[in-house]
């Protein structure tokens, strides 16, 4: 009688240990042939963020005994024992949650806004209070969310108050660990994973035959991936040099101060906005 099973492929293992950053998205979706159980995956960032497929498997159902059993084989193979500061990205699904808690006591944990606003908009409807949340959402230091958090205040003290509610650090760039050198608010990788037309294919396959396309999936991707790094120009790969190039056109209206040893301060149209540390690689910004 099958009931569950594993994959971590070794090459996954070691790209996301040498390449990607720690975050690790993770997300299930039903399949749908004769065996009603569910398909599990992990997936990493790698440094064009780009999305990295680390391990999937297969489970009679979701909830917190499956998630734990598929967490602590993902931990052993990543050797994430001594590996603290890890951040991870859910959709807050049955059982997920508590298994990350006793796994990784010092993770930080972000949640989908995606996901957040789809349970909001139960309660609250409109596009006003909608735009502030994605604002507050995207704000990278705690003073501007204070001010958005107000002006949703002043539209819905109902809706403020739910929002409040939640934790912070999981939904607003504002309170987001630095560690993982990562701002993600979407869950889109994952999602991007299950929406793959491969396999929304094998999701209709026998299990064997599943769990063999998936494989064969992520070997075609990481041989095209390893293709185009040998097309790279230069050490940053085409999506971070293109944020690169808008920062960097962004910032001819910008005038740095020199304030000693590696703090600059940052000025427009004589206005001071931010500083700059380039010895310890902070902004007081933190965008």
């Amino acid at each position: 009688m099958f009931r569950r099973i594993y994959i971590c492929l070794v090459a996954c293992t070691k790209g996301w240990l040498a390449t990607c950053r720690p975050i690790i998205g993770l997300d299930s979706c039903h399949i749908k042939g004769y065996h009603k159980c569910q398909l599990m995956w992990a997936v990493g960032i790698d440094s064009d963020n780009g999305y990295n497929p680390i391990a999937y498997g297969v489970v009679e159902k979701e909830c917190y005994e499956t998630w734990r059993w598929f967490l602590e084989l993902l931990k052993i193979d990543l050797k994430l024992d001594n590996l603290l500061r890890i951040t991870f990205m859910t959709n807050r699904q049955k059982g997920l949650v508590d298994a990350i808690a006793v796994l990784w006591e010092r993770c930080e944990h972000r949640n989908c806004v995606r996901h957040l606003y789809a349970n909001f908009k139960k309660r609250f409807r409109g596009d006003k209070i909608r735009n502030k949340i994605l604002q507050a959402a995207r704000c990278s230091n705690v003073d501007d969310f204070n001010n958005v958090m107000e002006d949703i205040k002043g539209i819905s003290e109902f809706a403020w108050l739910w929002l409040s509610d939640k934790p912070t650090s999981t939904w607003t760039k504002s309170h987001f660990g630095e560690y993982s050198k990562c701002d993600m608010l979407l869950n889109n990788l994952c999602e991007l994973s299950s929406s793959d037309r491969i396999i929304l294919e094998a999701r209709s396959a026998p299990i064997w035959t599943m769990l063999e396309l998936i494989q064969v999936m992520i070997m075609n991707r990481r041989s095209k991936r390893r293709v185009d790094i040998e097309k790279w120009y230069n050490n940053v790969g085409p999506k971070v040099s293109e944020i690169m190039e808008l920062a960097t056109k962004n910032s001819g209206e910008l005038v740095c101060h020199w304030g000693g040893e590696g703090n600059w301060q940052v000025s427009q149209d004589q206005i001071p906005i931010t500083v700059v540390d380039l010895e310890r690689h902070t902004c007081i910004c933190r965008c």
